[in-house]
């Protein structure tokens, strides 16, 4: 694991983002994904000279990720701050002197920080339960941090471990809520409060809980006089019915009264962030609709906490705020973000995404909005604004892995002025030789309502799509095609690094990326048109796409296939329940029979309420009929399953059915699951599972008996 600092990476930008050359190459194998660097959670110091991130790379060693703060100072090359491999969250104190960062080198996720004049990282909290998250208050003499543990008077005492040979206790609880994907194990039952710990009193210093009862709280924020914390909650009766109606809460920071709603409408109040003169906080929501929609966009807003006056900006951006680009690239351990206040405090900075690109926008007090960025190729992640206009973003397009760059406000929409900071994957890019994504649109099949601005009109919507092609591709050769189709389903493809989508062009496929009705990106009806009706005419859409690749004459229609994750899983299974057009499928942590899948899956009442008009066994029409499995008997493409054993927002009994049906009827089907992975193991599990599960579905396309119908 490189740990050595890293020289010139003040290097122009417009020279990073010249293409790889596509001359031969090996090609990338799924192993290659122990090669790349991640860096994530950019913060720059209040003095604007420092930067601090995360660089993360593979441990293959435990098999699993190595994340440590990195600093670059000025002009000076990049260098670690950290070595435990187990940083998360670096955050600068308001005069930029110390770093403050997790860590779990003491065995819980603790508070450690560093005096940038010398020295070792000291650890701050001695917390039983780990700290989630945290921010330093304006003077950075305290911290608040969020956290499960028992406050005063609270039976602090854990469940004892079972003696060798006898059995666990039950999980017992009255909750709607018993699972969270990415959580082992039963939903815990304490809940998450803030806490407040002074950073004068040395090391594993007391900490006071501020909150309390039954209710999770969000991450805190302080007030610019250092008097009140925000933060956003759902802290009603039965709320994990109403998991997504948060409010922003203040309460006082020496914990004399209790929290107090500055919000109140039906719909989600999120993520407050102060502004530097104290007058307004930022949040992000929307006004829920009855019946809910399936899909609404983040809309951002400013609220006065002195007079209660709320404004709405951006006004007239049909994009979701914070939205981005679907990827399997980003950062394992973190990636930042959110909303950045102007130093004036008269505008927020913000990431949305739009036809395949993520901008940086930028929304004045006046309602006024527009695009920072003029990005035609890739993405802004995480960034950070310092006080003079300085952006340091992470920026990844379709041939370069997320490096860290800089740019002033004023040149932002001229890329040729962005300097790249880090380099880390600068020679894995040069030798991979990673291809490009070509753009093209088609009509889609159904009929839609809306129309794709910038199009012609008429009574079938445009599609985006994008075709990845081998690194050697030749018109004149027939090459196969995989239609790989996206999660959410309200996501977006486009131009970030995608590195299975690269390993499939490297493996001789040429890769359909599409963005059917239901895609992001697009605008909310666009969005929210598959509302009780999904799966359903984005079928259609995809089976156009094919179409349409298929008319450009270089592709073997003997040798077609379909793959996809979560929704992406749900419509590969739909897909071969009402076509005989592909030779394989992927089938992975698919949604296939609704009926059962709403009782088992971790948001549970979400599920039923927003994707259907009533709960299923009131409505088991509509769900069956909505489910793939209700169509398995006209299946007669092989199939390969592929679910994650501890998935509780798509449990495994849903691929445990789909492949079942298949075995029953006789049908050829594989079944692959991974232990201890859950919903997004594809994305951010451990490198050996991800590697694993590439390597499957590269041999089940190439087998042979699937090869050709």
């Amino acid at each position: 694991m490189q740990r050595a600092a890293v020289s010139g990476l003040w290097v122009a930008l417009g020279a990073w983002l010249l293409p790889a050359p596509l001359a031969a190459a090996p090609a990338l194998a799924p192993a290659s994904l122990r090669d790349f660097s991640w860096v994530s959670d950019p913060q720059i110091s209040a003095d604007g000279r420092r930067v601090a991130f995360l660089r993360t790379t593979v441990d293959a060693s435990r098999d699993d990720y190595a994340s440590d703060v990195w600093l670059i100072d000025g002009e000076r090359p990049a260098r670690a701050a950290t070595f435990a491999g187990d940083a998360m969250l670096p955050r600068w104190s308001p005069d930029g002197s110390r770093l403050a960062f997790v860590s779990k080198r003491s065995g819980k996720r603790e508070i450690h920080v560093l005096d940038l004049a010398g020295g070792e990282a000291w650890q701050l909290t001695d917390d039983s339960e780990g700290v989630q998250s945290f921010a330093w208050s304006p003077d950075g003499t305290r911290i608040a941090f969020l956290s499960r543990a028992p406050g005063p008077g609270e039976d602090a005492k854990q469940a004892p471990e079972p003696v060798a040979g006898q059995s666990k206790p039950a999980f017992v609880t009255e909750r709607l809520t018993t699972r969270a994907d990415g959580r082992p194990g039963w939903v815990p039952a304490r809940r998450a409060h803030v806490w407040i710990v002074a950073t004068t009193a040395g090391t594993k210093a007391a900490a006071t809980r501020i909150t309390g009862g039954d209710f999770d709280d969000g991450e805190p924020a302080w007030s610019a006089d250092g008097k009140t914390i925000y933060f956003s909650a759902v802290r009603k009766p039965d709320a994990d019915r109403e998991t997504t109606d948060t409010e922003i809460y203040a309460v006082p920071a020496d914990g004399a009264l209790g929290p107090k709603a500055l919000t109140a409408r039906k719909g989600p109040d999120d993520g407050p962030r102060p502004s530097p003169d104290g007058r307004w906080l930022a949040y992000t929501g929307f006004d829920d609709t009855t019946p809910p929609q399936s899909y609404s966009e983040a809309h951002l807003f400013v609220l006065n906490p002195a007079t209660g006056e709320v404004r709405a900006l951006a006004h007239g951006l049909d994009r979701a705020i914070g939205d981005g680009v679907m990827a399997d690239m980003g950062a394992p351990r973190g990636e930042g973000g959110g909303l950045v206040w102007r130093a004036d405090s008269q505008a927020v900075y913000f990431a949305s995404a739009d036809r395949g690109v993520a901008q940086l926008m930028e929304a004045t007090l006046d309602g006024k909005y527009r695009a920072v960025t003029e990005l035609t190729d890739g993405d802004v992640r995480a960034f950070a604004v310092d006080r003079s206009g300085r952006v340091v973003a992470v920026h990844s397009s379709a041939q370069r892995p997320g490096e860290l760059v800089a740019f002033a406000l004023k040149d932002a929409a001229r890329t040729e002025r962005w300097r790249a900071l880090t380099a880390f994957n600068a020679e894995l890019v040069a030798k991979s030789a990673f291809v490009p994504y070509e753009e093209f649109w088609y009509r889609g099949s159904a009929p839609l309502v809306t129309l794709m601005d910038g199009h012609a009109p008429g009574s079938q919507q445009w599609i985006q799509s994008w075709i990845v092609k081998p690194p050697d591709f030749d018109p004149a050769k027939h090459y196969p095609l995989v239609l790989y189709i996206h999660g959410g389903p309200n996501a977006m493809y486009g131009t970030a690094f995608f590195h299975e989508m690269q390993v499939l062009a490297h493996a001789g496929y040429v890769v359909l990326m599409t963005n059917p009705r239901g895609s992001t990106g697009y605008g909310e009806k666009f969005a929210d048109v598959i509302h009780n009706h999904y799966p359903g005419d984005d079928y259609l859409d995809l089976m156009a796409g094919v179409d349409a690749v298929l008319a450009r004459g270089y592709i073997d229609e003997e040798r077609l296939f379909v793959a996809g994750g979560s929704g992406g899983g749900l419509l590969s299974a739909w897909t071969v329940g009402h076509t005989t057009r592909f030779n394989a499928a992927v089938v992975e942590r698919a949604v296939i029979n609704w009926y059962s899948f709403v009782g088992a899956a971790d948001m549970n009442y979400w599920f039923a309420t927003r994707w259907f008009h009533d709960v299923p066994w009131r409505e088991s029409g509509d769900y069956l009929a909505r489910s793939p499995i209700s169509y398995v008997d006209a299946v007669t493409t092989p199939v390969l399953v592929i679910h994650n054993q501890d998935d509780f927002r798509v449990p495994l009994d849903q691929g445990l059915q789909f492949y079942t049906a298949l075995k029953m009827l006789g049908k050829p089907a594989r079944l692959a699951v991974f232990p201890d992975s859950s919903h997004g193991m594809s994305r951010g599990g451990r490198p050996n599972q991800r590697i694993e599960r590439l390597g499957l579905i590269l041999d089940w396309f190439a087998s042979p008996v699937r090869a050709a119908p």
